[in-house]
């Protein structure tokens, strides 16, 4: 099969909000939009497609994104919830992390990776342990993806064990399948580093031309660390050793001041909104509304959501922002959308996505 049809859907193009097209087509080739219009205009050549699909009363709209995923930890996203971040880490994620092998984190990811695919989701940013084994399901799968190691210095797992593991997965994987799969630097949080290790992170980053993916001021506990060992705020901190820009991308930041925001915004560091995960784990409430407000680019991330599912995130944000901000309405469903589809952040090796 080399060519498919997608006639009649309503499409949205995501280009503006007023980009419908009613009673359209969509014509593929090859795997790539090749033309997409109005069915009453439809070349006549298009009509001897390979597989032509009357998708009548259906909606097309770009593939999801989700900025913040750990796919090995699939198994275990139904267990323990209720608890603080630090009690699942202590009781439910370290006991697992530590007796899993490549073989286990591989077939995770295989499930994993397929739910997405069956939730709609095109590209992911991916964090965890056994990556290469997690490179190997993601290749197989076709999905689009950022991977990176969980760079850290704690009792299971060393500084040096696992930015090893992380180069090796950037010298394998980075580039991959014409760039399908690239790599990124994980150093997993402010909690989890000492202080030269995450500056050596940024002088490696800047000289091997890596992306940065990082847990952020999850919870307060990130807050009271940073203040303490380095007497600033976790973005300060980044801020001041250069790891903020286009190229990093945080996840959760919960627990951000209005000044934090600024910062995010003026170098174009993107977030990874977790909702779902934050709620679950009593973590607390990220700031949307004022970081859209000013323009920072933010995706949804699905970490430990045990539906596994974008949409549910993007229904999560709106209910909370409408029970603390009340009417009118601050998240529009069209910023909702972009967030969703990948139209908003634009962290490299995801970030060509998000319009038809």
């Amino acid at each position: 099969m080399t060519s498919i049809l997608l006639l009649y859907p309503t499409i949205l193009t995501m280009v503006s909000e007023n980009d419908v097209i009613d009673e359209g087509y969509i014509y593929i080739d090859e795997g790539k939009i090749v033309d997409v219009g109005k069915a009453s205009e439809l070349p006549y050549e298009y009509k001897y497609a390979d597989l032509v699909l009357n998708l009548r009363g259906r909606i097309v709209l770009p593939g999801f994104i989700s900025y913040h995923n750990h796919l090995a930890l699939h198994f275990i996203r139904f267990m323990g919830l209720g608890l603080t971040l630090d009690e699942w880490i202590d009781l439910v994620a370290w006991p697992y992390e530590k007796s899993l092998t490549p073989e286990e984190s591989y077939y995770a990811a295989k499930l994993a990776i397929y739910n997405l695919l069956r939730n709609g989701v095109v590209g992911i940013a991916d964090m965890h342990f056994n990556m290469d084994s997690v490179a190997r399901a993601v290749q197989e799968s076709g999905i689009i993806a950022n991977l990176s190691v969980a760079v850290m210095d704690t009792r299971i797992k060393t500084y040096e064990e696992t930015l090893k593991e992380n180069m090796n997965l950037f010298k394998k994987w980075n580039g991959v399948d014409n760039n399908r799969i690239t790599v990124s630097l994980g150093p997993c949080g402010i909690r989890f580093l000492k202080p030269n290790q995450l500056q050596e992170i940024s002088v490696i980053a800047k000289e091997q031309g890596l992306c940065i993916h990082m847990h952020i001021s999850e919870v307060q506990e990130d807050v009271k660390y940073a203040k303490k060992e380095f007497g600033k705020r976790p973005i300060e901190v980044l801020r001041d050793i250069g790891l903020l820009g286009e190229r990093t991308l945080l996840a959760h930041a919960v627990w951000v001041s209005e000044r934090e925001i600024d910062y995010i915004a003026k170098t174009s560091t993107n977030i990874a909104h977790c909702p779902i995960s934050n709620t679950l784990l009593l973590s607390g409430i990220a700031p949307l509304i004022s970081m859209l407000r000013k323009n920072v680019k933010v995706g949804f991330g699905i970490d430990i959501n045990p539906e596994w599912d974008v949409l549910a995130e993007a229904k999560l944000a709106i209910y909370l922002a409408n029970n603390l901000y009340g009417a009118p309405p601050r998240l529009q469903p069209f910023d909702v959308l972009k967030m969703v589809t990948g139209n908003l952040a634009k962290f490299p090796g995801i970030e060509k996505h998000g319009l038809i």
